[in-house]
């Protein structure tokens, strides 16, 4: 037994150098400004959430959790292939943003787009948990308007400042 964990580790030690590099590479990337750590983080659990609440909100719709596997409601191909979409696209979206900071010299400037595009994305998530919790039972439709008409409002002012160009 021994002699084959020695052999395991012996042929995986080569990948740690890889490993390091590919997460050199996305730090470098996705991490440019240290703010833009704390947004990303933000975002990322908002987004986590988001998918629990769904479960969730699954769950209580169809009758606890065995009825909703049995009747292959919370496991649902389409659940978990919008999933995958939403989550390469939000890497995608942050890589971009991380990049913009290394691409645009005033620095000021990038900040800016990267507090915007993480605002919109929280506000998003933000919506879509409450939505979700709605959805299972909770009361907060008071709270879905409020979040609703902040994100219109900021979605009103980024296209006026576009206007103006």
């Amino acid at each position: 037994m021994t002699e084959i964990i020695d052999y395991l580790s012996k042929a995986f030690s080569g990948l740690k150098p890889l490993i390091g590099g590919i997460l050199s590479i996305l730090t470098y990337i996705l991490f440019p400004h240290a703010d833009f750590k704390y947004a990303l983080i933000a975002v990322t659990i908002a987004a986590f959430l988001d998918i629990f609440t769904k479960a969730y909100a699954i769950i209580r719709k169809n009758g606890g959790y065995f009825k909703s596997v049995r009747n292959k409601k919370l496991f649902s191909r389409t659940m978990w292939e919008r999933t995958i979409v939403k989550i390469f696209s939000y890497l995608i979206i942050f890589a971009l943003t991380g990049l913009s900071y290394r691409v645009v010299f005033l620095k000021e400037a990038s900040k800016i787009m990267a507090s915007f595009v993480y605002s919109v994305i929280f506000l998003r998530e933000f919506q879509s948990n409450i939505e979700n919790l709605i959805e299972a039972g909770a009361d907060l439709g008071w709270l879905k308007s409020f979040v609703k008409k902040r994100y219109d409002k900021l979605m009103e002012d980024r296209e006026k400042g576009e206007d103006k160009r």
